[in-house]
């Protein structure tokens, strides 16, 4: 990190609804959503200090993919974002990646989504969906791979502005192969652990 993180914490989910820094009407709703502005993460304390010490993980993992991609100074940031835009999937998965880590409510839904063919159009998937296929994709690339390669996937992105080139580059083989081969991969070990 280039400059120190500052986290800006509310005692409740209600202030951190009332607060307008950093606000994105977007998607029109706050709740559970860590709020990123630079450097500073927006979070809330709920009484539970597990899905507080997650809030700050996430927050953490964010700042750090979105200077690994955007860059650190404003001016880099306003060049790499109009040139480069990142899927929910790519940027969302890796932060519950980084964040969560590989744990049973992940794997559920990931199984789930496999078995309803939910992941069949994979740059399309918005929301909750997108978020579980890319912590899976990122797992099997760590898994797979080695977690070495993901700064590697994220640097090759920025600079070859983009993401497709930065999979190819790194991995060797284009995003909608690594696709394949994930999809393959976790029908694999689902249909070994059912047989179990």
């Amino acid at each position: 990190l280039v400059d120190k993180i500052q986290f800006i914490i509310y005692n409740k989910q209600s202030h951190f609804k009332q607060s307008n820094v950093g606000l994105s009407l977007e998607n029109g709703e706050l709740g559970g959503i860590t709020t990123i502005m630079g450097e500073k993460v927006f979070l809330y304390f709920n009484g539970s200090h597990q899905d507080f010490d997650e809030q700050i993980k996430e927050g953490i993992a964010r700042v750090l993919i979105n200077q690994q991609v955007y860059g650190s100074n404003w001016r880099q940031v306003i060049k790499n974002s109009t040139l480069l835009t990142l899927p929910d999937w790519y940027q969302l998965g890796l932060t519950s990646y980084i964040a969560k880590g590989w744990n049973s409510e992940i794997e559920s839904s990931v199984r789930d989504g496999i078995n309803t063919n939910k992941y069949k159009k994979f740059n399309r998937l918005s929301e909750q969906d997108a978020v579980v296929a890319g912590h899976s994709l990122w797992a099997y690339i760590a898994a797979t791979y080695g977690e070495a390669v993901i700064p590697n996937i994220l640097y090759m992105t920025r600079v070859t502005q983009s993401v497709d080139k930065g999979f190819l580059y790194v991995l060797g083989i284009p995003t909608k192969s690594l696709t394949k081969e994930w999809l393959e991969y976790y029908r694999f070990e689902f249909q070994k652990m059912d047989f179990l």
